[in-house]
């Protein structure tokens, strides 16, 4: 799959994985409908203590994304984020350059897909239960949108584009009926 329709058929994934997860098939491990609850916090520490509470999830998401930053940065002068580059400007020539399109295609996805689950895992955290409704249509273009606003393969561009997409709409919350126009 190329181009736009990757991205189609990656919310269509997402659709099909949501409508798993309220069915009573994987219920026993997903709660159906219910969802998980009771998610522990990642580091049990005291009530008093510094890192309780919201400043713990901040820090490790931090950490988190200081990490996947560096590995991003790693990845991008390396052979294989050279191939992803190739793939991305012009899939038939970097085949013809000897790049193999389905396993590197594969190992982007598994990453962002490693990175996603990262990032759902801290929110989980955060939340303190993660339920079937909690991601919906409008968190998916919203990352599309960020990378948009922010360029393709620009890592500092990603991040001024979260905080343009992302901190801007917090600092109109008076104005929650406008927001979006924002």
């Amino acid at each position: 799959i190329r181009g736009d329709y990757l991205a189609i058929a990656t919310l269509g994934f997402g659709f099909i994985i949501e409508i798993l997860a309220r069915s009573d098939l994987l219920s026993p491990w997903l709660g159906g409908p219910q969802g998980i609850t009771n998610v522990p916090p990642p580091i049990a520490t005291n009530p008093d203590d510094f890192l309780a509470g919201p400043n713990q999830i901040y820090y490790i998401a931090l950490i988190c994304a200081a990490f996947i930053a560096f590995v991003a940065y790693r990845l991008r002068g390396s052979r294989l984020g050279r191939a992803w580059v190739a793939i991305r400007e012009d899939e038939d020539v970097a085949e013809a350059l000897g790049v193999n399109l389905v396993q590197t295609k594969m190992l982007a996805y598994m990453l962002g897909a490693g990175f996603a689950g990262l990032g759902g895992a801290i929110f989980a955290a955060l939340v303190g239960a993660m339920f079937p409704s909690s991601i919906n249509i409008q968190v998916s273009i919203n990352v599309v949108a960020i990378v948009v606003v922010g360029g393709m393969g620009s890592i500092p561009g990603v991040v001024v584009g979260a905080a343009f997409l992302i901190g801007l709409p917090e600092l109109f919350r008076e104005f929650a009926e406008y927001r979006f126009l924002f």
